[in-house]
């Protein structure tokens, strides 16, 4: 065998490694993609389960089944779906938690240009080339694109090819390549200037590498800082880049990260040059590309031309930074000082996914606090707020998936993290309601897909695909976001009610089924969550479900009506954490008490919200024939429940009559169906007797739920 090139050799030293992990992952995409086809050609020669037998048991899956094959309609049926197929199950029958990998989900095509600049061409520009773009090996050849580059500025500037003549290349790697990507074509004769002024800083700020390389001290970082805030110092701004750089990446794995022209040593230097970079760098970009109203008021130009590059780099160093951190204080810090910068990511698309992708690691890590979680998000919707659509969808899409990822409930502690993900997941989808409409249309679909097969197979495999606590928080997200936009905020924002109304029905028919689908003792923790989504649904949005027959439905099972308990000396059980009774507690009293507290306080709740309707006298006298024959029938197995029962039944007679009262004050009859809808609209549903009971009852299991929280952090 011959000499290997070396450009060969330059190859393998940096980026064999990563090409061969790309390559790796290019056919496992290739085989799942594949597999998709295959099925997607067997459902279409009808030889799948899909076009089985009808369903049978439940209703409303003759809707569901619709809706699952169903597309946005309306004025909304232009708005395009194309981009969310991958997230289609009957593409991949995987459940919901095992959806596509975040991380590749948010690396998108790394090599498309910027906005308004030239494609770059520093290191991580390259090696993105190589991932995505699968260019020819002529092109991966570093050697004779080097060649090229410095051929292409040796005929504008002859000195700067006599300096490179002169000094190892590798060293500017960082800062050279991208001045090359963002030549702009305004003058010769300015950007002769430009690159000289610019050539002249970087050869004094260079130094020789490696080994010889200068190390940082505290006085060359105060001279550079003072430099960069009284004079506007490029050499010195250039100079600070490079070390910050070097500091960012002292415990990097990247082995192909260029070398720097100085060393940091020890932790009281890497500190102050991350500090000094952090307080002098944005100052200064601020004078070469000024922000005004969130944005970078000229992207055109000498100073722009200066600018980019350096705020490249600056960006690349803080992202590392980010990377590498695990201190909370010091992460919360690093995301402030990143927030100030959104402006100038915006600017760069390909380091805008990498910011949110970062944003969202840092988001769902179970290794930060709530602060780290909170302005993590606050810095992911001021970027999606200035980005461009797509970086929109990709967040949208990643917080989603992120919080599916990390909602499974293995203790009662975990519900006070996930219900914060959750907030600040509809936080995010309150930014643009097009795109929230697209994400909810498709994510929703998925889940009446998966209800679909499971009816349709009805095995323990299919109901525990179910059954879970990712499908349950995913229908808990949704009711929020639809909870929040359609009632909450409807008057604020009346453009995201009116577009995400229609995917009320849909929800609530899937939340049906799923409650339905094992109608058994063991699973009454998951319908008694069933019925806190329907009923925070119904009460936010004003849209009437008929909760009551579902909760009575749980009160005449035979668990209370027939059979006898069996008494037991076990602890008291946290419904909140739980979809399904543990077997030792299945037939237990202590069990069984807890359903019907549980049940008793969505009594009320339901009840209460209907309470100012003007038909609730006649509305609710169904339910109180059902109560009070339970009352009969249970009443001496369950004493105390039924002392309670006995109260809830007074509370419903007396607000009866205060309805009734204000109804014989009226002066329209049944036919202004606008004035019986404002009926009793000043008075507050916890100013009747049924409000203020059901008001007591929710106080008292917040009070439980802190105690049992405060017990469980303790362990």
């Amino acid at each position: 065998m011959g000499k290997a090139k070396k450009s060969t050799k330059k190859f393998n030293q940096r980026h064999l490694k990563d090409e061969l992990e790309r390559r790796k992952e290019h056919k496992k995409t290739q085989k799942l993609v594949q597999k998709r086809e295959v099925k997607k050609k067997r459902r279409a020669n009808g030889s799948t389960e899909d076009e089985g037998e009808a369903f049978t048991g439940v209703e409303e899956i003759d809707d569901l089944a619709g809706f699952a094959e169903s597309k946005p309609k309306g004025a909304l049926a232009k708005l395009d779906l194309s981009k969310f197929t991958e997230a289609d199950p009957t593409a991949a029958g995987d459940d919901v938690s095992d959806d596509e990998d975040i991380a590749a989900l948010l690396e998108g095509d790394e090599d498309e240009d910027d906005d308004d600049m030239p494609s770059d061409s520093d290191p991580e520009d390259e090696g993105s080339d190589a991932e995505v773009g699968g260019e020819d090996e002529d092109e991966d050849d570093e050697e004779a694109v080097f060649k090229r580059e410095l051929e292409a500025v040796s005929k504008k500037d002859p000195k700067f090819l006599e300096f490179m003549k002169k000094n190892d290349p590798s060293s500017l790697a960082i800062l050279e390549d991208d001045d090359e990507g963002s030549e702009d074509e305004e003058g010769d004769e300015e950007e002769a200037e430009e690159e000289q002024d610019e050539d002249a800083a970087m050869s004094d700020a260079e130094e020789p590498q490696s080994s010889d390389a200068t190390v940082v001290t505290s006085k060359m970082l105060e001279d550079w800082e003072k430099d960069i805030t009284e004079n506007q110092s490029l050499k010195s701004l250039k100079r600070l880049l490079l070390a910050f750089y070097s500091a960012s990446h002292m415990e990097s794995e990247n082995e192909s990260a260029p070398q720097t022209p100085y060393r940091i040593e020890g932790m009281r230097i890497f500190n102050k040059t991350v500090t000094a970079s952090i307080r002098a760098v944005p100052k200064a970009f601020n004078y070469y590309a000024p922000i005004v109203n969130d944005k970078v008021a000229q992207k055109s130009g000498k100073k722009w031309g200066i600018a980019q590059v350096l705020i490249k780099s600056y960006l690349v160093s803080l992202l590392e930074l980010l990377k590498q951190m695990s201190d909370p204080a010091m992460i919360q810090y690093l995301i402030k000082e990143s927030e100030r910068m959104i402006p100038y990511f915006v600017c760069f698309t390909r380091y805008t996914r990498e910011f949110v992708k970062e944003l969202l690691r840092l988001f769902g890590s179970a290794s930060v606090d709530d602060g780290v979680r909170i302005l993590a998000l606050l810095s992911l919707r001021r970027l999606v707020s200035l980005s461009p659509p797509e970086v929109a969808d990709i967040a949208l899409k990643g917080i989603y998936l992120t919080y599916v990822r990390n909602s499974n409930v293995k203790t009662i502690a975990n519900l006070t993290t996930i219900q914060l993900m959750r907030n600040c997941g509809v936080e995010l989808y309150g930014n643009d309601a097009n795109a929230s409409y697209q994400h909810g249309f498709v994510y929703i679909r998925q889940l009446a897909i998966h209800l679909r097969n499971s009816m349709q197979l009805r095995s323990k495999e299919s109901f525990r695909a179910i059954y879970n606590w990712q499908f349950i928080n995913s229908l808990n997200f949704w009711t929020e976001v639809l909870a929040t936009y359609c009632g909450d905020r409807a008057e604020e924002q009346p453009q995201f009610c009116a577009t995400l109304e229609s995917l009320v029905y849909p929800l609530t028919q899937i939340i049906l089924g799923v409650a339905r689908l094992v109608p058994t003792a063991k699973y009454f923790p998951l319908r008694i969550h069933c019925i806190s989504q329907l009923l925070r649904l119904s009460s936010a949005t004003g849209i009437y479900i008929p909760i009551l027959p579902m909760i009575i439905e749980v009160l005449e099972s035979p668990e209370f009506l027939s059979r006898r308990p069996i008494n037991s000396t076990l602890k008291p059980l946290s419904l909140d954490s739980q979809l399904k009774a543990p077997k030792e507690y299945e037939h237990t009293r202590v069990y069984l008490e807890i359903v019907l507290e549980s049940v008793f306080g969505l009594l009320a709740d339901a009840i209460a919200a209907q309470s100012v309707r003007i038909a609730f006298p006649e509305w609710v006298v169904p339910a109180v024939l059902q109560l009070r024959r339970w009352r009969k029938r249970a009443g001496k197995s369950w004493s105390r429940f039924s002392k309670q029962l006995q109260g809830l039944l007074e509370k419903i007679d007396q607000s009866s009559l205060m309805v009734v009262q204000q109804r014989n004050k009226v002066d329209f009859g049944p036919a202004n169906l606008t004035g019986a809808n404002q009926f009793m609209s000043d008075i507050s549903i916890d100013a009747t007797p049924i409000g203020a009971y059901a008001s007591s009852l929710r106080k008292v299991k917040a009070q439980q739920r802190a105690t049992m929280v405060e017990a469980e952090m303790e362990k």
